[in-house]
């Protein structure tokens, strides 16, 4: 079985959630993804805790987003 370039992998570069932010590549504002979602996106594998810091693997997010962005804004009360 072979996957495409575009599926995410497990080894895939976890880059630090700031870094990210500011590299201009990240398409949502994930500090208010987190605080939303942050089961979904680690059991995704779009955001991985390391310490105090999270990091973030740029194409599980892709995939995430692709999966859950239609649900992803602020959970309705």
């Amino acid at each position: 079985m072979t996957q495409s370039k575009l599926d995410p992998q497990e080894t895939d570069l976890l880059v630090p959630l700031a870094d990210y932010r500011r590299s201009g590549e990240c398409p949502i504002e994930l500090y208010h993804a987190i605080f939303y979602h942050r089961e979904s996106l680690e059991k995704g594998g779009a955001i991985v805790r390391y310490g105090r810091r999270w990091l973030v693997s740029p194409p599980h997010l892709m995939k995430w987003l692709r999966r859950n962005g239609k649900h992803a804004g602020r959970k309705s009360t």
